[in-house]
């Protein structure tokens, strides 16, 4: 059975490798497609559909979603929105938007850090009328509970398929059903892997179920999502260009310049996403097999709380922010701070390696980054615009403005996404 509702059952996924042996479309009747008519028609109602895509583009709709991040969290406060008619942001956000689209939770498989191979998921996003425009993959900004990952949640980037888009978006490895894994956080081989992997793997099943689509990609994240965006454009155009082509690339606020951004981090004692270095450590230690020990990097307090409060990924972003506190110094070691000696130097070759400045996108590439931004610094945009400029290029469009915060200019980076699309 497909379940996109995860408060209503418990999600089960699609596993898209048996599509590799279609060379046809299934019968409009098969089992999957029963299931899928099955959950959607008990939630439907006469809610006029056009009011879905309407609503989206209204200043309201997105006003709101802004407003309600203060807190720095984001899909967790969409239930507590209160807009002026007293529609809840549930019944607006899930209820009404999500209505007019399918989701599909899906498994696939790609390789790990290790080599092995492994079983990943992710979500499918849908439009109900199959003659869809383009294929969308988006790649998440970061997250810590695994009830966050897009084969769990209704994440943001699902809208896109109210105007007919299909919705790629991977889990990343460590979320999803393999949440028992590292997950490799800001690793861009095995992130952009993983999205080729699901990209393949979702071909077929799209075929076989009658979708049609125009053939050149979109790509969109934020944050975290951002640079797993330009790595993937960059895979794509350098190693794929014979099998893909992009028509637009959309990245907002991400850590392209990995190493300037983990100097930044580690020029001063407090943060505002204390949960990052310690995934950071954790996470290229992982993708990178560096061999590292967390008990070189992590204080005491880190080491008791890090199964629970990372590992575990039960608990969202917000949440562990707080537990954590934003004092590096009380969560990590003073060799954090010199990224000259062992074993911060390793550490720090890994983080460089995983930096996305120097290249040259081919295709169209939005960059938006709010100067405000405090999480992931300004100076990553500014970085890729210098380099930019310096190759002469001419199908950048940069977009950057006093938005706000990391979290509250999100939305105006999805807003605008949603509108040019």
């Amino acid at each position: 059975m497909i379940c996109s509702w995860q408060s209503m059952c418990a999600v089960n996924y699609v596993d898209l490798t048996v599509y590799k042996k279609y060379s046809y479309a299934p019968s409009p009747t098969n089992a999957l497609e029963r299931e899928v008519d099955k959950i959607w028609n008990s939630f439907k109602s006469s809610l006029n559909e056009n009011f879905v895509s309407n609503s989206i583009n209204t200043e309201e709709f997105w006003n709101t979603l802004r407003s309600s991040l203060d807190d720095g969290t984001f899909h967790n406060r969409i239930a507590n929105i209160q807009t002026a008619d007293n529609k809840t942001g549930s019944d607006i956000f899930m209820q009404n938007i999500y209505r007019s689209i399918d989701q599909i939770a899906v498994k696939y498989q790609t390789v790990a850090p290790t080599g092995d191979s492994i079983w990943v998921s992710g979500k499918l996003f849908l439009p109900k009328n199959k003659n869809a425009k383009n294929i969308i993959i988006a790649s998440h900004y970061t997250i810590c509970a695994n009830s966050e990952a897009p084969s769990n949640a209704n994440s943001i980037e699902g809208i896109f398929a109210t105007k007919d888009y299909i919705v790629l978006m991977p889990d990343y490895i460590g979320y999803g059903i393999s949440d028992s894994l590292t997950h490799p956080y800001l690793h861009l081989n095995s992130t952009v892997r993983s999205a080729i992997d699901l990209l393949k793997a979702a071909i077929p099943y799209l075929n076989a179920n009658s979708y049609t689509y125009r053939k050149p990609l979109i790509l969109v994240g934020y944050s975290q999502g951002a640079a797993a965006t330009l790595a993937l454009q960059k895979e794509l155009e350098n190693e794929y260009a014979n099998e893909f082509t992009i028509y637009k690339t959309y990245a907002g606020a991400g850590p392209y310049d990995l190493a300037q951004t983990f100097n930044f981090y580690t020029t001063y004692p407090t943060t505002n996403i204390p949960c990052s270095l310690p995934m950071l450590i954790l996470g290229m230690n992982y993708g990178e097999n560096l061999g590292l020990n967390r008990e070189d990097f992590f204080q005491p307090f880190l080491l008791e709380q890090c199964p629970r409060l990372i590992e575990s990924k039960t608990e969202n972003m917000h949440k562990v922010n707080i537990a954590l506190g934003n004092d590096i110094t009380q969560l990590l070691k003073p060799v954090i701070f010199n990224k000259d000696s062992f074993p911060t130097s390793v550490l720090f070759n890994a983080v460089e390696k995983n930096s996305i400045i120097k290249w040259t996108p081919k295709s169209y590439l939005y960059l938006f980054h709010s100067t405000r931004d405090d999480m992931v610094p300004f100076l990553n945009s500014e970085n890729l615009r210098v380099e930019f400029e310096s190759q002469q290029l001419d199908n950048i469009q940069y977009d950057f403005a006093p938005y706000g915060n990391h979290m509250t200019a999100a939305v105006s980076f999805f807003e605008k996404v949603y509108k040019s699309l």
